[in-house]
């Protein structure tokens, strides 16, 4: 039940921001892409004032005054300037991100321990399933907001809004500023997706930078499919259908995950959804033929008809839905469910989740004999994350194993109960999972560790003493990236003579032009903390690095068969390794609540001596005596992985 309701919930969230891109895109045919910021935005300001101690409620407005503004630039851009559109959307969106890790400090704010509008309506629950409270209670806000909205749209600033986008030249003949109107509907949708930002971020628990991406294509199929079902000229229908196109739009990813299946199709199922609905809304709109036109004119003449039916059935399949686990529970005797909750498809994350599968499988694990072993994939969405975890609790997995920092937040939020084994996570402290490897909430343990840096750093002195620079990249948006970072700044405090030259970027494309950068300021290696978005385009740093005869130095031991020189790093496979530990631990009776946070316990120290040898780089013999791993000529040789026993 907690699947389909918590899609529901989401939904109703997210209609907030569906009714900005109605406004903008259905009033005024405008595709306001600022939105991506803007939800950030919203998201970004009420959390920081959450933690500053302000009433969640009155963070609201706040929310929604600073949304407007970001919607005023970009349409005084529009009309001031004569920029078109889509364009001056795309340049307020992208100074957001900056201005969006200002005002968070960082690129991650837990709201975990805050007072939430949730933790206030966990205080006033009379004792309903927890998201069947929050779904009455958002259902009657929205239904407020539903009203509000189209009595507005109904006044004379709302039909002179609706007015302007129809036909300007009428409306500027009848001594309207139409470039005003323009800006007020801009700046107001953009305060409702700042609105459903700050929502969103109570609701599931955090504040993330890249929380709103995608926000724009999320809001456009709510509006499209709310048009769909619901084709009306009555401005209180149409408000309605956005509403409906949002929840539905939740509920088809939460079934496309309920009826299993593969997770790296979730985006492609969704996006045949919106097809679909788009092309039945062609089939029942105007010039169709033959049987079409039958259906067409059946459809017109009992429009009601139709209506009331697909609302039953709706409600039938939503019943038996919630219902099915109960008509069709089965007992599984002493079977463990273990649900994987996996934020994305990177390497860290993949290979994770290969080093959970793989030592299951020697700890005597087999799935479907004697347990049961699910796994989902978010696809970087982070909403998707909870109802993956609305799913999970809808199939009552017995232990749950998020893998990176988005997923665990995400688990943190919604999971009291039962227990959480998390892996590869740089800082669990900074998402609030508590404050020591031993203080921690009752239903947690996992396996974390920052980059070794350090060590790293004294492997590089060996072979650059003196005074030298040295050049990074980094996405301030992970906040695993943002810790590693943080601990090489300390690291270099208690070494003078090194100068760092450091390069921000937002995305894969941008890090060619930032190692460009950085070999132009005259460093003398790459010295690469963990990131994402580094390592997807890691082969844009090899290039300048083979150009420039630059050797890079990086903490991820996947990067020595890449290009690297030097790796010192730990093993995210033996993270999953030491993960499938605990689950096993858990399971066999053992208290998460006893079982403190573990550390990786296996560091890989490679040479990549093709490398040094394309870069006439000499490797001195201490590094030779102590380094575990190497390359040459093409092949790639490390020893086993081979976990210490406890206590070792």
């Amino acid at each position: 039940m907690d699947l389909w309701i918590g899609a529901v919930n989401l939904g109703i969230l997210y209609a907030f921001m569906a009714i900005g891109t109605f406004i903008t895109y259905k009033l005024y045919s405008f595709p306001d892409i600022t939105i991506d910021g803007t939800f950030t935005t919203g998201a970004a300001v009420a959390s920081i004032l959450i933690v500053d101690g302000w009433n969640p409620i009155l963070v609201l407005p706040v929310a929604f005054l600073v949304g407007s503004m970001a919607g005023f630039i970009t349409g005084f851009i529009h009309t001031r300037f004569k920029i078109e559109g889509l364009l001056a959307g795309i340049l307020v969106m992208t100074g957001l991100y900056s201005v969006n890790l200002h005002i968070m400090g960082k690129s991650n704010i837990p709201l975990l321990n805050s007072h939430t509008f949730v933790s206030i309506l966990t205080e006033m629950n009379p004792g309903l399933n927890a998201e069947l409270w929050h779904c009455i209670f958002l259902c009657l806000v929205v239904l407020l907001f539903w009203m509000l909205t189209s009595l507005f749209l109904k006044t004379d600033v709302g039909l002179t809004m609706r007015a302007t986008g129809n036909n300007p030249a009428m409306v500027s003949a009848q001594g309207v500023s139409v470039n005003r109107m323009k800006i007020f509907g801009i700046s107001m949708a953009n305060g409702f997706v700042g609105l459903s930002g700050a929502l969103i971020a109570q609701y599931q628990g955090f504040a993330d930078i890249g929380m709103g991406i995608g926000s724009i294509i999320f809001s456009l199929a709510a509006v499209i499919i709310g048009e769909a079902i619901l084709r009306h000229r009555s401005m209180f229908v149409k408000v309605l259908g956005v509403i409906l196109g949002s929840i539905i739009f939740r509920l088809a990813v939460a079934m496309a995950l309920h009826f299993g299946m593969n997770p790296n199709d979730l985006k492609l199922i969704t996006a045949f959804f919106v097809l679909v609905t788009l092309i039945a809304s062609g089939v029942l709109g105007s010039g169709s033929t033959g049987w079409l036109k039958y259906v067409q004119n059946q459809y017109s003449s009992n429009r009601k008809a139709f209506l009331i039916v697909f609302m039953l059935a709706l409600l039938l399949m939503a019943g038996y839905l919630m219902l099915k686990p109960v008509i069709l529970k089965k007992d599984s005797g002493k079977m463990v469910k273990i649900g994987l909750i996996m934020a994305n498809n990177s390497d860290i994350v993949t290979q994770t989740r290969d080093g959970i599968l793989s030592e299951l499988t020697k700890l005597g694990y087999v799935n479907g004999k004697n347990c049961v072993i699910l796994e989902k994939n978010a696809e970087g969405d982070i909403p998707t994350n909870h109802t993956i975890i609305g799913y999970y609790l809808n199939k009552q997995v017995d232990i749950y194993v998020p893998i990176s920092t988005a997923s665990t937040q995400a688990a943190l939020n919604k999971i009291k109960d039962k227990p959480i084994v998390f892996a590869t996570v740089a800082n669990p402290f900074m998402i609030g999972a508590g404050t020591s490897p031993v203080n921690h909430p009752p239903n947690i343990t996992g396996v974390y560790g920052p980059s070794p840096i350090g060590d790293l750093l004294a492997v590089f002195r060996q072979m650059y003493p003196g005074k030298v620079r040295i050049g990074t990249i980094y996405n301030p948006a992970y906040p695993n990236t943002v810790s590693n970072l943080r601990d090489l700044k300390k690291a270099l405090e208690n070494d003078k003579e090194i100068t760092l030259e450091e390069v921000t970027i937002s995305g894969t494309n941008d890090v060619y032009h930032a190692a460009l950068a950085l070999s132009n300021k005259k460093i003398c290696a790459f010295v690469l903390i963990n990131d994402l978005t580094v390592f997807n385009s890691f082969e844009s740093v090899v290039r300048i690095s083979k150009n420039s005869k630059i050797p890079i130095f990086s903490c991820d031991a996947e990067r020595l068969k890449d290009g690297a020189l030097i790796v010192y790093g730990f093993e995210y496979f033996v993270s999953g390794m030491q993960a499938a530990h605990l689950i096993d631990r858990i399971n066999k009776g053992e208290s998460p609540a006893q079982i403190p946070f573990e550390k990786y316990k296996i560091v890989t120290y490679g040479v990549n001596y093709d490398v040094a040898r394309e870069l006439g780089i000499s490797i001195p013999l201490s590094i030779q005596a102590a380094a575990d791993a190497s390359v040459k000529n093409g092949k790639l040789t490390k020893p086993p992985f081979i976990l210490p026993k406890e206590g070792s």
